[in-house]
């Protein structure tokens, strides 16, 4: 083998800079990153210079490969140990598999040639390794970026310092990291910061529901008394009854509800617009009565208040007087005579006048004359036969004198007998000379019947507090807050022209003086106990939940029109309806209400209306009978007074098929005065 060449000046320059990097490092402290480290070793390490990597290879031809060499002759070639000790036992490899080197074999050849290149087979991973080095004895896996260790095949975590540099969320991968964001956020451009992403930008995010874009989030708003349905993606209705929000009745509608409490109960809904309280009156009426007087009125029926019978020994004359007060115009003051068959007189009120009806002998007359005298204050009427004569005094004057042809006594087994009764007649209306209604809503005190033999009627008046009138009255029929009266009323008519539809009207004018903020004015109830029409005082605004005192005009629970109104003030108001199957108005003291429904709406409540009136309906004036607290806006009774006029009719109670004993048809007391 030639000898070993001295070391080039090559060899020479990259020792000496070597050395001088290793010094710098020691004398400065500085510990440089092996990737850095790498960079400064790498000129020297690779042999970078061609020229001697071919010589160095040229030597190895001749040495190794051409002939058989030693570990020593080995050492000369590579001028360094590390390359020499990778190399000589891995030399003999190739001997022991392909024979020596004078056989001349290419896989031998082949073999000794790669042996002197440790990046052959390459050991570094091919995933994280950029390039691999061949070093001295050794090799330097060059890593790609997100990969470490010797071989390049340890992941590095990106996230575990400050998250990647990313803005929320960061995703390490094999070599690499990835940013991410939160739901509701999206990646921008430069794929570390995230922004809230417009969910509202999506017409459908929401569906029917308003939507409202939140950071990271996003919101679908329904009105109130609506509940977001994220299945259906559209607003239902919420169920506030299942709630049990009402203390008593409770209806659900679209968006709302409405409590209901038990009006014939005395009951309304408390400021709070769920729990109960009473109905309390809030105008006091004078309703101080009198033990020295006699309501005539008391019987609704017609049926006399008091029924008299006298028995004299001898014949007598009859005599009567009384002070009258009334402000009916028709109706039975009293009855005096036998049966219906025989001899008798019948004293009563038509047109506001006296009118005298006598059957004698079976003949019957009627005479009426006189002033008007339903005009509410006192006044003494009289009756007194004198020689075959009755003669009637008002006030001292007389009005009338009729000649008459027997006696009312009647003789009957040795006595003379005479019926008298008071506020109505013993027999049929109809079996009178002339047919009246003989109801009559007046006052009688100071009466004496036959010189005064009556001391048991005063004391049977003193003893029961609703045969007595009131102190104090005024023009109006009093509903005392715990009855009704009805009656039964057509409003459908057919047109004259043959083969048109049959119209309906509803047109009521009501003048009230309330005692009460709530209660029923009037209503049209079908067979099936609904309320097809009703026409209330109320002190709230159901669908506004506000307290206010309203008049509401309703078609079943619905509330088509409505107006303020100040019903505690003691003073007189009119309340004007119209109601057809175009339109439904209201009206209080000439002030037009306003619509709660929608023309659409408007329409098919009439419609409902129209239905219920071509059936069977009865009209009822100051409540309702015993039908659902949710039937109707207001189920409690009227308190106060009231005139109502339906269909251009005045609505007399007297002629009502039912009217609770309490309510009197003519007269109501006045308010009191304030204090």
């Amino acid at each position: 083998s030639p000898p070993a060449m001295p070391p080039g000046p090559a060899a020479t320059l990259g020792t000496a800079l070597l050395l001088l990097l290793l010094a710098s490092e020691s004398a400065h402290t500085v510990i440089l990153r092996a990737r850095e480290a790498a960079q400064f070793l790498r000129p020297r390490q690779r042999r970078a210079y061609q020229v001697f990597e071919e010589a160095k290879q040229g030597h190895l031809e001749r040495e190794c490969i051409e002939e058989l060499c030693s570990q020593e002759e080995a050492r000369e070639v590579f001028e360094n140990d590390p390359e020499t000790e990778y190399f000589y036992p891995r030399y003999l490899e190739c001997i022991s598999k392909h024979g020596s080197p004078y056989k001349k074999n290419t896989d031998f050849i082949t073999c000794v040639q790669k042996l002197p290149d440790q990046c052959y087979p390459d050991p570094c991973d091919k995933g994280g390794t950029q390039v691999c080095q061949d070093l001295m004895g050794t090799f330097y896996c060059q890593c790609r970026d997100g990969w470490a260790g010797r071989l390049c095949n340890r992941d590095v975590n990106e996230c575990s310092q400050e998250s990647g540099s990313c803005s929320q969320i960061c995703y390490n991968k094999p070599g690499s990291f990835q940013c991410g964001c939160h739901s509701g956020y999206t990646l921008s451009l430069d794929g570390r910061t995230c922004h809230d992403l417009d969910e509202c930008a999506d017409a459908g995010a929401c569906g029917e529901a308003q939507c409202q874009n939140l950071p990271g989030s996003y919101s679908c708003l329904c009105d109130e008394g609506y509940a977001f349905s994220s299945q259906e993606k559209s607003c239902r209705d919420v169920d506030e009854c299942a709630e049990g929000r009402c203390e008593q009745a409770c209806v659900n509608s679209p968006g709302s509800y409405t409590c209901h409490c038990d009006g014939r109960g005395g009951l309304k809904l408390s400021p709070d617009m769920n729990t109960c309280e009473d109905i309390l009156p809030c105008v006091p009426f004078n309703v101080a009565k009198s033990v020295k007087s006699l309501y005539l009125g008391r019987m609704f029926s017609g049926t006399p208040v008091i029924r008299l019978r006298f028995k004299r020994l001898q014949p007598t004359r009859l005599v009567a007087e009384f002070d009258f007060r009334t402000f009916d115009p028709e109706g039975v003051l009293f009855f005096a005579g036998g049966h219906r068959d025989s001899t008798w007189i019948v004293l009563g009120l038509r047109a506001g006048r006296l009118e005298l009806q006598l059957r004698y002998q079976g003949v019957g007359r009627v005479t009426s004359s006189g002033p008007i005298i339903n005009h509410g204050s006192w006044q003494t009427i009289s009756v007194e036969e004198l020689e075959r004569n009755l003669v009637i005094k008002v006030n001292k004057d007389a009005v009338m004198k009729i000649a008459v042809a027997g006696d009312l006594f009647q003789l009957d087994r040795g006595l003379y007998h005479l019926n008298l009764t008071v506020g109505g007649v013993p027999f049929k209306e109809k079996d009178l000379v002339q047919p009246m209604n003989p109801r009559l809503d007046g006052c009688l005190r100071s009466w004496h019947w036959l010189d005064g033999e009556d001391t048991t009627v005063q004391e049977t008046v003193k003893a029961n507090v609703n045969m007595q009138c009131f102190s104090l009255t005024e023009r109006g029929s009093f509903f005392p807050g715990r009855g009704f009266a009805s009656y039964s009323l057509d409003y459908a008519r057919t047109s004259p022209d043959v083969g048109t539809e049959t119209t309906w009207e509803v047109e009521a004018v009501a003048r009230i003086r309330p005692a009460a903020d709530t209660g029923m004015l009037l209503a049209l109830v079908g067979d099936d106990q609904a309320v097809a029409l009703s026409v209330a005082l109320v002190d709230y605004h159901s669908t506004k939940k506000l307290k206010k005192q309203l008049v509401v005009l309703a078609v079943e629970s619905v509330t088509l029109v409505l107006m303020e109104i100040k019903v505690c003030d003691g003073q007189e108001h009119v309340v004007t309806v119209s109601v057809n199957k175009d339109e439904a108005t209201l009206e209080v003291d000439g002030t037009k209400g306003q619509s709660e429904v929608s023309p659409a709406g408007l329409q098919e409540r009439l419609a409902v209306l129209g239905r219920h009136l071509q059936g069977s309906v009865l009209t009822f004036v100051g409540g309702l009978p015993d039908v659902p607290a949710t039937s109707a806006p207001v189920t409690a009774f009227y308190r106060g007074c009231m005139t109502l006029e339906v269909n251009q009719k005045v609505l007399d109670l007297d002629e009502a098929i039912y009217k609770h004993s309490d309510i009197t048809a003519h007269s109501c007391p006045p308010a009191e005065p304030a204090a």
